[in-house]
């Protein structure tokens, strides 16, 4: 059996978040940096609620001791203050969770998604179901693994890019390829439009330092604005619907590995809000049939082709990571924590059960 690809997805998120950790070196691993968190916090805090959302509220399990007791002591410091922590031990403890908790992901079925959580209940969260945190704990992942690689950027002495999603083997199989994507639709496709809504948020509220480039080694937040607008664009106003390209994002260089560059950052906006109007009724027209169509040919024997599944699978990873790049950068300007990854409407519609 393989397991929902909603469920695939928070394994290879464990797996980049893992990466993004190992991409931090030595001199990223100390104090802070600005205004940014800790690698340490940030590990700790990414760990516990990964642990507590899937350990305690869906599998019902104990939790880690000492990310329970992490958690404790970090809820018992006012609001804004950080729990002075350990690098290695936040480190192990989310080597102890994540080798468990992928065997759990991956031993899923569509009918394990179902169940309400019923710890919510009472809560704002009441109805949320077994489904809802799973997708939801794959954002929070690629959001922080977002976030730990614009603390490695800051020390290392050299521009090297995490490249994030990476590869996603779980989700996209070796080769590339979308596995199982009969479950893809419903699931992936409102993902995609949180993610979407999550970028446009954390854009629209970045100070006009990070908008601008102000931080040495970081890209301008006008260059990932623009990134996110012209891959959407390509991807899928030109690609999937075969129509013309934006004028004024065809005129960027804004890909992967091109030079740093600070386009107006409203302009950035107004063709990211122009590149997901033009796609939205694609999207939201979506089915099996569609989800399955060649999108690109591979041109080696090496790697399968690409279907627009994977397209969507890899486009919401990459949204959610660069919403965490975006999010860190804006608060070395003083921007507030935006709480990534938000309330996620679209996945809570598909998997909210009514309490009436």
């Amino acid at each position: 059996m393989t397991a929902p690809l909603v469920a695939r997805m928070v394994i290879d998120a464990q797996s980049e978040f893992a990466r993004a950790i190992a991409h931090v070196p030595p001199a990223g691993r100390g104090p802070r940096l600005g205004r940014l968190n800790t690698a340490a916090w940030a590990i700790a805090h990414t760990a516990s609620i990964h642990d507590l959302w899937l350990n305690a509220f869906c599998r019902g399990r104990d939790r880690d001791p000492w990310l329970q007791a992490w958690g404790k002591a970090q809820q018992a410091l006012p609001e804004g203050d950080a729990l002075d922590t350990s690098f290695s031990e936040a480190l192990a403890a989310y080597e102890r969770i994540a080798p468990e908790l992928a065997a759990y992901l991956d031993a899923l079925s569509d009918a394990d998604l179902a169940p309400v959580i019923e710890l919510f209940a009472g809560s704002e969260w009441e109805g949320r179901t077994v489904g809802y945190l799973v997708a939801r704990a794959s954002a929070h992942l690629f959001a922080h693994a977002g976030e730990m690689s614009v603390i490695a950027s800051l020390v290392l002495t050299e521009d090297r890019d995490l490249g994030l999603p990476g590869r996603m083997k779980h989700s996209l199989g070796e080769g590339g390829e979308a596995r199982d994507l009969a479950d893809g639709p419903p699931i992936i496709v409102p993902l995609l439009f949180d993610a979407r809504g999550e970028f446009r948020r954390v854009a629209a509220a970045t100070p006009v330092p990070s908008q601008v480039g102000a931080f040495r080694r970081l890209s301008a937040g006008s260059w990932i604005v623009a990134h996110i607008a012209a891959q959407d664009d390509q991807l899928w106003n030109v690609g999937a619907l075969e129509g013309d390209a934006d004028p004024w994002l065809a005129a960027l260089d804004v890909g992967y590995g091109s030079p740093p560059s600070e386009p107006d950052y409203a302009q950035a906006l107004a063709a990211l809000d122009r590149s997901f109007e033009r796609s939205l009724a694609f999207l939201e027209g979506l089915d099996e049939t569609q989800f399955e169509r060649v999108f690109r040919k591979s041109s080696t024997a090496a790697r399968a082709n690409q279907t627009v599944g994977d397209m969507v699978v890899r486009q919401t990873a990459h949204l959610v990571a660069l919403t965490g790049e975006l999010a860190a950068i804006s608060s070395l300007a003083g921007a507030h924590d935006p709480g990534l990854p938000g309330a996620l409407d679209h996945v809570a519609a598909l998997w909210q059960v009514s309490s009436d």
